[in-house]
């Protein structure tokens, strides 16, 4: 098995990092809350949320090789890292809560979309895959709601 087959680091992160915000965002939304303490969950999570992942994957990973797993500690929490950047600047832009969801929730399923056709060559898998993160976004929505 080749070592780039083990795990894809970019696609990783824009999967974990894609999912993890836009899953905050429609809690969030679903709770009716203000601007400022969004912001504020969102700069908490912009570190540790990429760190603790990358970190997790680099010491599942160091017993094999400790090079490797380094690259593929330093690609996930760059791509995560960017990511969570990314939607934090258009929920700080964003007039309302509910736009920078739908905003983030656009660009977001555009880049997982993206990375899971340069990665994944059968097109249903690629639906199936987008329906669960998707499904993910809607349960949190609802439980969200639900409990409110």
């Amino acid at each position: 098995m080749a070592k780039d087959s083990i795990m894809n680091s970019e696609g990783f992160g824009i999967s974990n990092g894609v999912s993890t915000i836009i899953a905050l965002l429609a809690g969030f939304v679903a709770a009716d809350v203000s601007k400022v303490p969004v912001v504020s969950a969102m700069i908490s999570l912009l570190l540790t949320d990429p760190l603790s992942d990358s970190y997790s994957i680099y010491i599942s990973m160091k017993d094999t090789d400790k090079d490797e797993a380094f690259k593929k500690f330093m690609g996930t929490f760059k791509t995560q890292l960017f990511i969570q950047a990314l939607f934090l600047v258009i929920v700080v832009l964003s007039p309302s809560i509910y736009l920078s969801f739908i905003i983030s929730c656009v660009i977001g399923l555009v880049m997982v979309l993206y990375d899971f056709n340069k990665r994944l060559k059968d097109k249903k898998e690629i639906l199936i895959e987008l329906s669960k993160i998707i499904g993910i976004i809607i349960l949190v929505f609802v439980v969200n709601k639900s409990f409110l």
